[in-house]
């Protein structure tokens, strides 16, 4: 039994003969009859007699009727439903950010994925990159963006590498250390509060290389992984925060706007680590397929060299 079978039998209780049904469907008359007797052999029962020229339905055939227009209908709105996956005016999205992708560019690509599809469910999860990966794992994440430098090489997991964001110290406005000539020296920025995030290994052995004449205290004395606050730190204690720049969306404002990056000897070419982070084998879906592809073009001008 097949769903066009069902759909012939609609068309001859609609038309109320073999020869109407058959130009409805695009049939000739007898395909359309052979279609018809196919269906009885399939169920082992008469659903239509033939007598005298007329189309009427056995008790069965009522009954493979009612059953036939509901399955047809069901057909219809799956085929609705998933052309609104597709389209992205239904469905969900489970995202996963590291504390500074959340901050620089997760922001920027839920605000393009809230314009350009408003009626998408989306949950957006902050986590660091351990905790994302038992959340992927269990598939309570599509996917997820964090610094996989310190990731353990692990199977089942498909990294996509993403541009490196430009990671600088930054100031507030009119901070003191501005009006240093030329660049300051890692000493001078250590006399003001300093704060930044958990360091991926390789980072913070960069930092302890820096103060191997200094055993007094490390480069941070502020540590935290919420990019808003360390914002809040630089622009009302005069701190010195360490972050990426941020891509952000067109017609929206930079994070980094309201702030100054600080040119510090021997520490001009840091960069990020990103990496898109997805199931090995699992189809992605059409959401998460289109987030992909907004951070990685929010991503883009920093691989051609525009946003350093």
């Amino acid at each position: 039994m097949q769903l066009r079978h069902l759909q012939h039998l609609i068309a001859l209780a609609e038309q109320g003969s073999f020869g109407r049904a058959a130009q409805a469907v695009h049939l000739s008359q007898p395909a359309l009859s052979r279609s018809i007797d196919a269906l009885e052999q399939a169920l082992k029962a008469r659903l239509v007699d033939r007598a005298y020229g007329t189309v009427r339905f056995t008790q069965a055939g009522e009954l493979v009727l009612a059953r036939a227009r509901e399955l047809v209908a069901d057909a219809r709105q799956i085929q609705q439903e998933v052309q609104q996956l597709e389209d992205l005016s239904l469905g969900s999205l489970a995202v996963g950010l590291g504390p500074f992708a959340a901050g620089t560019l997760g922001r920027s690509a839920l605000s393009l994925m809230t314009r350009q599809h408003p009626r998408l469910r989306v949950r957006m999860e902050v986590a660091d990159t351990a905790t994302l990966c038992e959340r992927l794992h269990r598939r309570q994440l599509d996917l997820f963006v964090a610094d996989t430098r310190d990731l353990q090489a692990q199977s089942g997991l498909t990294l996509t590498r993403l541009p490196d964001l430009p990671v600088a110290f930054f100031v507030r406005p009119r901070h003191p250390l501005l009006d240093t000539p030329g660049k300051v020296t890692l000493a001078q920025v250590m006399e003001h509060p300093v704060a930044g995030p958990r360091l991926p290994i390789e980072v913070a052995a960069l930092f302890e290389r820096q103060l191997d004449h200094r055993g007094d205290r490390g480069v941070f004395n502020l540590t935290c992984d919420d990019l808003g606050t360390l914002r809040h730190l630089a622009l009302t204690a005069n701190a010195v925060i360490l972050a990426p720049h941020a891509p952000h969306a067109p017609g929206l404002d930079a994070e980094t706007e309201a702030l100054v990056p600080l040119a510090v000897t021997g520490l001009s070419r840091m960069r990020t680590h990103y990496s898109l982070v997805t199931l090995a084998g699992r189809t992605p879906s059409p959401a998460a397929t289109v987030y992909a592809r907004l951070v990685t073009e929010l991503m883009d001008p920093f691989q051609r060299g525009d946003g350093g």
